[in-house]
């Protein structure tokens, strides 16, 4: 398996390969939230607690095809920086960044990873790109089997999963779908996508963490009912909900392609002007001209750069990739603001004039 160093220091993931309807969707991720019964809940463990989890953890990994496959990372053996690292690779989350309990069951060969000690005891993860729904949820489905055939889950028979917040009871499934809706948002239409959301028992927001910002026109959208529905039933509401909310951008994007064309070409290209030639450039910003770009390249107005490589960017401009990249740390905002112009300056380059 890749060491630790390969893993935080590797430039590929999800957002670098082609998934199904990836011209509009970034990524699809499946969560199983499971907890052991008879121990308490992560905010209430005790050291002989934390010692089950451990060996519960540490059976799972030997009873793998491939054990060497699968490598478990204590939170409190890494620094700022490789968390860091790790919650913008979408691995772990933001609270997990200041948990000195928490692990990371990390897995190579199918791809997967299992959150200790976040909100639950154990949360598997599994992100593909592109909307894969139904590929991902089979393989979350197995490795919780076989999670369970390391022990035993708090189940009711009522209730469903137990979990420590009450409302997320039930099934213990969450799925996440990121969407790029920029002619919506161009056109203050989003809100049409709000009530569809709403009946499905989903609900829409932004992706910066867990203030819910939208940047980049880019939105989370992820199911709010966990009680009274199956695990498929989920899934057949998201595949339904999802599809909806492509064909009002697909509809928006003809028509604003149609009626609004150089409208679109002179937003691209001032976005792309824009990070070619900035000399300081925040995250929210550079991330807004982005997805201009991204639009532009997904409509062809540019023609020769790739939507993947836009997302790769979109990854890499956060602070620690970008510190990673330049084999440095950052003193200040300012100096990954600067680097951060230089980054995209370098890379926007490589990829030669694009139809300027």
């Amino acid at each position: 398996m890749p060491g630790l160093t390969d893993i935080l220091t590797g430039e590929t993931g999800f957002w670098n390969d082609r998934g199904p309807r990836n011209d509009m969707v970034l990524s699809t991720r499946i969560r199983i939230g499971r907890n052991i019964s008879g121990i308490p809940f992560p905010e209430a463990l005790d050291e002989s607690s934390k010692a089950q989890l451990s060996g519960i953890a540490g059976k799972f990994i030997a009873s793998g095809q491939n054990p060497s496959c699968r490598k478990l990372v204590a939170m409190e053996s890494l620094d700022l920086h490789e968390k860091r690292l790790l919650r913008e690779k979408n691995i772990i989350t933001s609270e997990m960044e200041t948990s000195s309990d928490a692990s990371v069951i990390l897995d190579s060969e199918k791809d997967f990873s299992i959150l200790m000690n976040d909100t639950d005891h154990f949360r598997i993860q599994v992100i593909r790109p592109g909307f894969q729904p139904d590929e991902a949820f089979t393989i979350a489905d197995n490795i919780d089997d076989e999670l369970n055939n390391s022990a035993i889950y708090a189940f009711s028979d009522i209730y469903g999963y137990l979990t420590p917040n009450p409302a997320n009871a039930g099934t213990g499934l969450k799925v996440s779908v990121i969407l790029h809706l920029p002619v919506l948002t161009i056109q203050k239409r989003i809100n049409e996508t709000v009530p569809p959301v709403r009946e499905s028992g989903f609900q829409i927001t932004g992706t910066l963490g867990n203030s819910g910002r939208i940047i980049g026109c880019l939105y989370l959208v992820c199911n709010k009912r966990y009680i009274g529905v199956s695990e498929i039933e989920t899934i057949d509401v998201a595949d339904d909900l999802i599809n909806r909310i492509i064909k009002l951008e697909d509809d928006a994007r003809d028509e604003f392609f149609t009626t609004s064309r150089r409208e679109l070409e002179d937003s691209v290209f001032r976005s792309l002007g824009t990070l070619l030639y900035s000399r300081r450039i925040n995250y929210a910003e550079a991330l807004e001209h982005l997805s201009r770009i991204r639009l532009g390249v997904v409509m062809s107005v540019i023609k020769e750069s790739d939507v993947m490589f836009i997302n790769d960017l979109m990854v890499r401009v956060q602070m620690s990739h970008l510190q990673e990249h330049f084999g440095i740390r950052f003193r200040s905002i300012l100096d990954s603001d600067d680097f951060r112009a230089l980054f995209l300056r370098d890379q926007l380059k490589k990829t030669g004039e694009l139809n300027v």
